[in-house]
């Protein structure tokens, strides 16, 4: 019995060692995987992992380092070392965690690991590591003591009749051979965890930094140069990833928020279907849920809204140019209103390598409107100076003709005197009132805006005309309208001009019907006032500019009447449409945007 425990503690001594290098060489391997995954995208990633390799090399520990991929091809090594030699490599079998070496002549001891018995995930891409220990002095002269004592003991022939001393000398031997074995265990399992408190700490500190805990340091206190320098190597690494992440987060915000306030824009991989639309395409392009149309084509987008198919038509061909990057303008007649976009593309590549393609829309319809409003200014400045002055003397030269000869002349010439100077009296008149109405348009008087009753200031502004005979006004207007910001003069200007507007497109002798509606929408955070008749409505031939100065099919009509509207509309930071209803009569449209904070 004695002696069977003898072998059992001498195989269990070995079992120790075993278990001592293999966890060691799990866990270098688990360390130069993780860093590997981080560094494996750089262009010198070789000579990273050669550097970081070599910084895992203790003379105390590891003597020498060898990792390569699935393919048998070399990664990374340590340098040569003449007293620490590995032996061939043993491919590994599908089944075998690791594969172990001794030799007992030059006492080293080699371990063979793969990273694909380190996860239960399948994989196809692995690295290997071949890791030689020179076995620790104490623990190979303690190995030899017991290996001695085993011999001994099987030297000893054991006799029935041996004597009562004999007996004793063998409980004193083998009392002492055991306090013996458990000191030298004692001292070995004290140098195992100084030399592996290290590398547990970095196991540690590396699952931290991979569930997204960037401010984690390891210590480095250890008297290991090499240990210094790879901890040192890892805290620098962890700052690297956190500056990065931190500019990462940055980045996106500042790509959310154009993306969310900014400009529409569409995102497409190189076959050309959607990955990303932001929200404020679906408000540029009038496109309800916009997102279903992530991960399909462009056209689908067309199909289901056909007045779009200019637009996508057009980056289809330059796509197809490959010409890089393009941009071009487009008018668009969506459902609601005539837009003027301004549309830009751009492929997405990456040394060479087609990524995908960018579409980026903005509406410039309202700058477009500012600069045709600016140079429409300048020529009423002009007008103004070069038709007026002329007019007066015209006109006060017809009214002195009128007074000179009116009470001298008869018959025949006086009739002739006050039919023509009339024609230029009424003609200067006309004129005057024209540039008028244009300087009007061109120097539009600036606003003041004041918390106002909508409700109130519409009953006010148009009661005259329900008071006429062949006018009806109907009203519609919403108790849960709050109050606005707004200019009453400059509302109520432009509800008496709609009216009027209303009334003059009626050409026969049938009744007009006005309906004046209200609508208070919080989810959308505007006020929508909107005006119908039963007139003749828009002609379709200026229907698309029909807030354009000196549009108009009026006979007697300037042209100035819905420009003029749309001004003011514009210096209340609101927006108005028209357009024509079934069976027949017109629309206008009028959004006034709405918070609690601009009251």
């Amino acid at each position: 019995v004695f002696l069977d425990q003898v072998d059992a503690l001498y195989e269990n001594v070995q079992i120790v060692r075993n278990d001592r290098y293999t966890d060691h060489t799990s866990i270098l391997l688990k360390q130069i995987e993780n860093y590997s995954n981080f560094q494996k995208d750089k262009e010198d990633y070789i000579n990273i992992m050669q550097i970081f390799v070599q910084g895992l090399v203790d003379d105390r520990w590891a003597c020498y380092i060898e990792l390569t991929d699935e393919e048998d091809e070399i990664i990374a090594k340590s340098k040569k070392n003449q007293v620490c030699i590995v032996e061939d490599n043993q491919p590994l079998a599908d089944i075998q965690p690791f594969v172990l070496f001794e030799d007992e002549k030059t006492n080293l001891f080699q371990v063979q690991m793969s990273t694909r018995y380190l996860t239960r995930r399948p994989t196809k891409e692995y690295m290997n590591i071949v890791a030689v220990y020179a076995t620790d002095p104490n623990l190979l002269s303690f190995l030899g003591q017991v290996k001695g004592f085993y011999n001994f003991a099987n030297a000893i022939k054991f006799n029935v009749n041996t004597s009562l001393t004999q007996k004793s000398f063998l409980l004193d031997f083998s009392s002492t051979v055991l306090l013996t074995i458990l000191s030298v265990l004692l001292i070995v399992f004290r140098m195992i965890d100084q030399l592996m408190r290290p590398m547990h700490n970095l196991s540690v500190a590396s699952k931290e930094i991979a569930k997204g805990n960037y401010d984690v340091l390891v210590h480095n206190q250890e008297q290991s140069e090499d240990m210094r320098e790879l901890i040192g190597q890892f805290n620098e690494m962890a700052k690297q990833i956190k500056a990065s992440r931190q500019g990462l987060d940055t980045h996106n915000l500042y790509l959310e928020t154009i993306l969310k306030y900014s400009f529409g824009v569409i995102g497409l991989d190189k076959d050309r279907n959607i990955q990303l639309i932001n929200p404020v395409i679906g408000k540029i392009l009038a496109v309800d849920n916009e997102q279903q149309f992530v991960g399909g084509l462009c056209r689908k987008i067309s199909d289901k809204n056909a007045y779009l198919e200019p637009l996508f038509s057009m980056a289809q061909a330059q796509f197809e140019q490959e010409s890089g990057e393009w941009s071009e303008e487009i008018e668009l007649t969506l459902p609601d209103r005539h837009v003027l976009l301004s549309c830009q593309g751009a492929s997405l590549d990456t040394s060479g390598k087609a990524l995908g393609y960018v579409i980026i829309v903005k509406d410039i319809s309202k700058l477009n409107r500012a600069q045709k409003k600016a140079a429409w200014g300048e020529v009423a400045v002009r007008m103004a100076h070069e038709i007026k002055n002329p007019l007066t003397p015209i006109l006060l030269s017809a009214q002195r003709l009128r007074n000179k000869f009116l009470d001298t002349l008869k018959g025949k010439d006086l009739e002739i005197i006050d039919k023509t100077t009339n024609v230029i009296i009424d003609q200067v008149m006309s004129m005057d009132a024209m540039v008028s109405a244009f300087a009007d348009y061109a120097n539009t008087p600036q606003i003041e805006r004041k918390p106002t009753d909508l409700n109130a200031l519409i009953n006010q502004s148009i009661a005259l005309y329900d008071a006429q005979s062949n006018i009806s006004i109907e009203f519609d207007l919403a108790s849960d309208v709050p109050e606005l910001l707004l200019d009453a003069n400059g509302i109520s200007r432009v509800l008496i001009n709609l009216v009027k507007n209303s009334a003059e497109s009626v050409e026969d002798s049938r009744d007009l019907i006005v309906s004046v509606t209200t609508q208070y929408l919080p989810s959308e955070g505007i006020v929508r006032l909107s005006m119908a008749d039963n007139g003749d409505g828009f002609d379709e031939a200026v229907i698309e500019r029909v807030f354009e100065p000196y549009v108009t099919t009026k006979v007697k009509g300037s042209g100035l009447g819905m420009a003029i509207v749309q001004n003011i509309i514009e210096q209340h930071d609101g927006r108005i449409f028209a357009g024509n209803v079934e069976p027949n009569g017109a629309i206008v449209t009028i959004e006034f945007e709405y918070t609690k904070e601009n009251v």
